[in-house]
């Protein structure tokens, strides 16, 4: 009797557990159905990523070669995964679950890990003496004693993001030459002005944590710029004007960029070094659009730290806040100098700033009539500090050396432009960014 109950017991768990197999493994593939027919709907596939800043994969056309090669079909995997509904969620997702079981592997953030050694001002070349900029009366100080966490070549200390900083005697080299190339095909036709702009964590990370995370001084590396450019150009020194207000709000704490606040400071270098007075930000209109997370969250595999402490973007328009540019498709569009980023998402918002980057921008004040005009070659940190020179001159023009394919010569000379300034930050001394600012000027 105690046999069959015995039996009876165990041939009904058997059946019991038998049941749960069959709904488990019935959910599991109408789980993996749902997710491949999700995978399938074109209208979900996003086209463009906002956390990446890039245009995702399409969808390959089917060549004889590519069929045959295969090719074809592995471009198609390449798409359906760049694209695939939901992307950016999942990856968050994905970056939250790996913080609960300790992965900290992070991506690698350019190529800044090993920088070269930093050669002396004066050396291997003829110099002139670096000019010695005024003192700034010392504000509170801001600088960061903390020793940073490392995520890659991303670090945050106190709730923020830093980029290491990488030194590139050959990229340094080449924009040296490039600089005294144009000094040369300019002489007697424009002013050059060079503002060599440091990144945050020159700016806000003390020295001794500099060496300690593997940064290169950005100090010593303007130092041997500046001591091999020609006389002629001006060089305009704007790391100590900021180191000595690094209390203030000057760099993003999820971004790259420095704020527009940072820029209004190099500005007022700029104008210090021409002999003019600045503007005051109070003839500027100010505006708020907070929210805003950057390049470093995208490069710290989605850092919750950064997610958590987004940045303000601060935008200063100017009296004159009207603009014209010509795109990548050689259009002419109108613009704005500070456009309204309140409808703009989170990681778009410093776009704010003259329609971004553009392969040429023209901005003509009508509230100034003296015949005054600039050209500034700059990557994206020219964007900020652009609309603060439009209330200086008359006209402004603006070229992006990594996509003008114009002639920077021919334009100053067509246009009479009397100053030509370079504004970049230390991460554009590479010989990549240099070959396109020489491409502007052969």
């Amino acid at each position: 009797m105690n046999t069959n109950k015995k039996e009876k017991f165990i041939n009904k768990n058997n059946a019991v557990h038998k049941r749960f197999w069959q709904i488990g493994i019935r959910t599991f593939f109408v789980f993996l159905f749902v997710i491949a027919f999700i995978g399938l709907l074109l209208p979900l596939r996003p086209k463009e990523s906002e956390l990446e800043k890039r245009e995702l994969s399409k969808f390959p056309k089917p060549t004889v070669s590519t069929v045959l090669n295969g090719g074809f079909f592995s471009d198609i995997s390449t798409w359906y995964a760049d694209t695939f509904p939901f992307r950016e969620k999942l990856m968050r997702a994905n970056a939250s679950m790996k913080k609960f079981y300790g992965i900290t592997t992070q991506e690698i953030y350019g190529d800044a890990a090993q920088g070269d050694e930093i050669p002396d001002a004066d050396a291997e070349m003829e110099t002139t003496p670096t000019p010695t900029p005024e003192e700034d009366i010392q504000e509170e100080d801001g600088t960061i004693h903390a020793e940073p966490e490392r995520l890659g070549t991303i670090y945050i200390a106190d709730n923020r993001g830093f980029e290491l900083y990488g030194f590139s005697r050959a990229g340094a080299d080449a924009y040296i030459n490039m600089m005294n190339s144009a000094a040369t095909q300019l002489k007697d036709i424009a002013t050059i002005y060079d503002i060599l702009v440091p990144t945050s964590i020159a700016v806000n990370i003390d020295q001794e944590n500099q060496q300690k995370v593997g940064s290169n001084s950005q100090e010593d590396t303007f130092a041997y710029v500046n001591g091999h450019l020609d006389a002629s150009i001006n060089q305009v020194a704007v790391l100590d004007a900021l180191k000595n207000h690094n209390s203030e709000y000057l760099y993003f704490k999820t971004d790259h960029h420095w704020t527009a606040d940072g820029a209004y400071y190099a500005y007022k270098e700029l104008m210090k070094a021409k002999g003019m007075t600045p503007s005051p930000l109070t003839d500027y209109t100010k505006s708020e659009y907070p929210g805003f997370v950057g390049s470093f969250y995208q490069y710290s595999n989605q850092s919750e730290t950064l997610k958590n402490n987004p940045d303000t973007v601060v935008a200063y328009t100017p009296t004159c806040n009207d603009l014209t540019y010509t795109n990548t498709d050689g259009q002419q569009v109108s613009g704005y100098v500070v456009s309204d980023a309140t409808k703009y998402s989170e990681a778009n918002k410093y776009l704010c700033f003259i329609c971004g980057d553009q392969p040429y921008e023209r901005i003509d004040n009508p509230n100034i009539t003296d015949g005054s005009s600039c050209v500034v070659i700059k990557e994206s940190y020219g964007n900020a500090f652009i609309p603060f020179l439009v209330n200086s001159y008359q006209t402004v023009h603006v070229v992006d050396y990594r996509y003008f394919s114009g002639n920077l010569v021919d334009l100053v000379k067509d246009n009479n432009i009397q100053d030509v300034i370079y504004v970049n930050n230390a991460n554009a001394l590479i010989e990549s960014a240099v070959k396109n600012m020489s491409r502007i000027i052969s």
